[in-house]
């Protein structure tokens, strides 16, 4: 009796160590990087570096990559390591769906210090759980300095780990960091590069997959001679489905629309162009303004599983022989009645107000 306790009680301790052993090279190391410099590194070769930050913050590849300093390729059974010394670069990823995977390189700085960098990845399923850690090497005090610029502090532009996958690659040659975003069930990515300005890697540009695309349908719906421009982005869930609608537009706000990417497709769900703007009803987008003399017309959709599933159109236009603005209500491609179409406009309740964080695109 007292084996089978005893042996109940190994068995929990190492289940317990094992799930802290899990968090700290997970969640830890994201929580507490940033207070806890790494001292007594002799040189900022790759390798040392690595193997300071390794005692500090071990991980099973970085491990591997130690206890087997060259490239094995995708042939091994368990990690394909890559080891280029002369390009201060090492890399070991995981084979299979679920695992981990680590990349860092060094940089010399324009100070005469170096900056180490680090990027780890732990997968549950298909989605990925990233950090990005950048550290200040002094070769004088033989310290590694944690660094918390903008990119190490990267937030993906909907914010939500569990729809939204980030990837961040180091350059094995020469100096680009990209970071990735995943979404709309990885049919659809933001790019961000950032280049080296002698000190660290800075915000150069942010390109969006499908661009051309959309444009195009945002030329033809408005019969445009020249392609519209679009400046800047958001992602916004409009419909609460954990499937993030984009949101673009210029930097004047004249020219705006929302997308949604279902399976691949791409629908232009709600524009706006010059004097129109947006009207938003929980998951339900309308547009609005005018369309000339006497006339107002406004556009509603209803989105479902980031689907249009409604659509509804006011149109109204100023009689002169009554003096007053008669409206004509549209469902679905089908007029309705007065009644039908003021009830659903009364269904909607008073717009909310909606202040998007956009980025910027280059």
């Amino acid at each position: 009796m007292k084996k089978t306790a005893l042996l109940f009680f190994f068995l929990s301790v190492c289940s317990v160590f094992c799930m802290a052993q899990t968090q700290d090279e997970a969640d830890v190391i994201r929580s507490s990087w940033a207070q806890k410099p790494i001292v007594g590194v002799k040189d900022g070769n790759i390798l040392t570096l690595l193997r300071a930050f390794n005692k500090v913050w071990p991980t099973t590849p970085a491990t591997e990559i130690l206890a087997h300093p060259v490239s094995t390729g995708n042939e091994a059974d368990s990690y394909a390591i890559v080891v280029d010394r002369p390009n201060g670069y090492v890399s070991a990823q995981e084979l299979g769906d679920d695992g981990e995977d680590i990349a860092a390189c060094v940089w010399k700085r324009s100070n005469g210090h170096k900056l180490f960098a680090v990027a780890y990845t732990r997968y549950h399923g298909l989605f990925p759980h990233p950090i990005m850690l950048f550290y200040d090497y002094n070769a004088a005090t033989q310290t590694l300095t944690p660094e918390l610029d903008a990119l190490a502090q990267f937030l993906p532009a909907f914010n939500d780990a569990s729809v939204d996958a980030v990837h961040f690659q180091l350059p094995q040659h020469g100096k680009d960091v990209v970071v990735t975003e995943y979404l709309m069930g990885w049919y659809f990515s933001i790019k961000h590069t950032y280049k080296w300005n002698g000190m660290g890697p800075e915000w150069y540009s942010t390109t969006i997959e499908h661009m051309d695309e959309m444009c195009q349908l945002y030329d033809n719906y408005y019969q445009l001679e020249n392609k519209v421009k679009f400046d800047k982005f958001a992602l916004h869930d409009f419909d609460e489905d954990d499937n993030p609608e984009l949101w673009l537009s210029s930097d004047n706000g004249d020219s705006q629309a929302i997308y949604s990417i279902v399976a691949g497709k791409i629908q232009m769900v709600a524009s706006t162009y010059f004097k129109t703007h947006f009207l938003f009803h929980s998951n339900t987008i309308g547009s609005a303004g005018g369309c000339g003399t006497g006339c107002f017309a406004a556009q509603y959709v209803t989105l479902e599983h980031s689907l249009p599933q409604r659509k509804f159109e006011d149109n109204q236009s100023y009689n002169y022989q009554t003096d007053e603005m008669e409206s004509t209500y549209v469902m679905d491609g089908k007029e309705i009645s007065t009644q039908e179409g003021e009830k659903f406009l009364k269904s909607l309740g008073e717009p909310e107000e909606l202040t998007p964080l956009f980025g910027r695109i280059k």
